[in-house]
């Protein structure tokens, strides 16, 4: 199977909220035969589990930042003296860096056989935090599994929502040629994720004090998710860090271009139940350029009991917005695109699911849709590949924006095309149309799948 064509498979299991009771007189619902059950979930679950993910990545080699048409953004980071080099997934939803450790015997380990390890013993920097350090009471209070002073401190297997276990360390990171020594990490034995395979970690980049972006006072990071099937746009991170004398580290290479908008980035203060995550301020939604009236103003803000307000991922895929606002944008497209005699299809009993035949969808002017944000200005045009997706083998396409209850979450997909700028420090959100330039010297072309698939049956839950 293609690249592509596994990309799109994938995500055909990400809009499936329900098993499907198939109708055997419905030919499209026998699409869904083998899909299991995934993304029942609304966004308050989201919020306090974080992420309940199984993720898959196709093996690739060489590169220094990779993605596609799901979105997971992987990036190379040398770990170690003398430094070793281990991919990692780039997610703004949490705040642990962690990465596979040298294999035990006893590990529970889930990922593939040949999927890279770090080996501690071969970094002559490398050092255990002992559960009697402040750095362990403070970062991981209660949650250390410490019986003696002198035991290494732990972390829980829901810790952080990647279903790892494993202690903290600290060592010396390099980016680019700058060696920061003393960073803490997650040293991982145990890790519940099926198939990280090219990917042997994850780089929180939440507000949360264990982030890349905390412990290296990042003041801004920025990265671009290539769009499917735009094979001349290359996917890039990039950010500056340091404080007063401030550094660069880049995997891939930018080239700006097209409207740039910016939005304020919530302050954390007004997000008392999830300050480490990045919130904005969606004050509506356009189809068409005209505004969706029933949706009334401030619904999409920060309740004062913490819920609902929107706040972005960088490894979930869909979309999801909370259900009164859904169920006001769903009819609204649904009547234009049927106003062309294109009717929607039934892939299952679950009313979430909206796909169309992709022969008719092709043929059929798709409404615009815009995302308008507190700002001068500030609205995100989205093109049709922004919200809709062609799946099983490309015979239907569906709408990758799906309900929710307790909040809203914009998802990488919605978010692809753009760059995403988020300047920490001066509290603001900035998207950019552009292409992503040429990979730099040393990078390879971009050959990655990822499955994002949360778990509906409550034993898998993390």
């Amino acid at each position: 199977m293609g690249v592509a064509a596994m990309a799109a498979s994938l995500l055909f299991l990400l809009l499936l909220p329900l098993a499907p009771a198939l109708v055997s007189s419905t030919p499209y619902a026998m699409m869904a035969k083998e899909a299991r059950p995934v993304i029942k979930q609304s966004a308050k679950a989201y919020m306090e589990q974080k992420v309940q993910v199984q993720q898959g990545i196709a093996s690739r080699s060489g590169q220094q930042v990779a993605t596609d048409s799901s979105g997971a953004l992987v990036f190379d980071l040398s770990i170690g003296t003398s430094p070793q080099k281990l991919s990692v997934v780039m997610d703004i939803t949490t705040e642990l860096v962690w990465a596979q450790c040298d294999a035990c015997s006893s590990c529970i380990r889930l990922t593939p056989p040949d999927t890279p390890t770090f080996l501690p013993n071969n970094s002559r920097s490398f050092a255990v935090v002992g559960c009697a350090s402040q750095t362990c009471q403070r970062m991981i209070p209660g949650e250390h599994g410490c019986t003696h002073d002198d035991d290494p401190c732990g972390y829980p297997n829901d810790f952080d929502g990647w279903n790892t276990s494993g202690v903290l360390a600290t060592d010396t990171f390099t980016f680019g040629t700058t060696p920061v020594p003393g960073v803490l990490f997650g040293c991982s034995g145990d890790i519940m994720v099926q198939d990280l395979a090219g990917a042997s970690g994850v780089a929180g980049f939440s507000r949360g004090p264990l982030s890349l972006v905390s412990q290296l006072n990042i003041s801004s990071f920025t990265y671009f998710i290539a769009p499917h099937g735009d094979a001349a746009s290359k996917s890039f991170v990039s950010w500056t860090w340091g404080g007063a004398a401030d550094h660069q580290f880049a995997a891939g290479q930018m080239r700006t271009g097209g409207r740039r908008s910016s939005t304020p980035l919530l302050a954390a203060k007004k997000n008392q139940l999830h300050p480490d995550l990045y919130y904005v301020n969606l004050t509506g939604l356009q189809v068409d350029g005209q505004l969706l009236t029933a949706i009334p103003p401030g619904f999409f803000d920060v309740r004062p009991t913490g819920s609902g307000g929107v706040f972005l991922s960088s490894t979930l895929p869909v979309t999801y917005l909370e259900e009164a606002a859904y169920n006001v944008l769903r009819p609204e497209l649904v009547r234009r695109i049927q106003s062309q005699g294109v009717a929607p299809v039934t892939t299952g009993d679950d009313v979430n699911n909206l796909c169309f035949l992709t022969r008719d969808f092709s043929g059929a002017k798709i409404p615009g849709l815009a995302l308008v944000f507190d700002g001068a200005d500030a609205t995100m045009e989205l093109k049709v590949e922004n919200f809709f997706f062609a799946v099983a083998d490309g015979q239907l396409t569906c709408l990758t924006i799906l309900p929710s209850i307790g909040g809203s979450i914009l998802g990488s997909l919605l978010q692809a095309g753009r760059t995403m700028t988020y300047d920490i420090h001066g509290g603001q959100l900035t998207f950019q149309t552009a292409a992503a330039g040429a990979p730099s010297p040393g990078l390879w072309p971009m050959i990655m799948a990822t499955l994002l698939v949360w778990v509906l049956c409550p034993e898998n839950r993390l």
